[in-house]
């Protein structure tokens, strides 16, 4: 999903402080205090920032993370050649059937 410009501004500013509270947010953008909570709420929720005290800041990566990705990533790789193996073994099969008809 693209962010709205609203909310590519507030990771901008985000990236730029590092941490900022709500309410100073809401000055910077010239927009009400809950305005910004609704918009850091969305953020929050699209799992972007973290929120603790009305402070936000971007939500740091997993340092694990790529290790899984790349655990999940060879799990579903060898998945995927078993199951064309699988799918050429029933390939054959259907071939042998097809011509065990046709002969009788």
């Amino acid at each position: 999903m693209e962010l709205t410009p609203r909310l590519q501004d507030i990771i901008s500013i985000l990236k730029e402080k590092k941490e900022i509270n709500i309410k100073d947010l809401a000055l910077e953008l010239k927009i009400s205090p809950k305005t910004a909570k609704g918009y850091v709420r969305e953020l929050y929720r699209l799992g972007y920032v973290e929120i603790v005290d009305d402070n936000v800041k971007l939500k740091t990566e997993n340092p694990n993370q790529d290790g899984e990705i790349k655990k999940i990533l060879e799990a579903h790789e060898a998945e995927i050649a078993n199951l064309k193996k699988e799918i050429e073994m029933l390939k054959v099969e259907i071939s042998k059937l097809k011509k065990s008809r046709s002969h009788s």
